[in-house]
């Protein structure tokens, strides 16, 4: 079996949660993990001025690549 968990979850909420059966195939049990929708909120929050900084050093490298082109 195959279980989908949230890896970020016991970072922002302090316990671990399953999200699913992912597959009911086979007699062992392993984990997939994955990241929430509360999860999601929170980290992008969390490095939105980050990821910004980041897209906006891109939008000027391809702006310089199109005048050197």
């Amino acid at each position: 079996m195959l279980l989908s968990r949230c890896a970020w979850h016991p970072r922002y909420f302090g316990y671990p949660l399953v999200e699913g059966v992912v597959s009911w195939s086979g007699w062992g049990l392993k984990f997939t993990d994955g990241i929430c929708r509360e999860c999601t909120t929170r980290f992008r929050a969390e490095y939105r001025a980050f990821i910004e900084r980041r897209d906006t050093g891109r939008e000027l490298e391809l702006e310089t690549q199109r005048h050197v082109a």
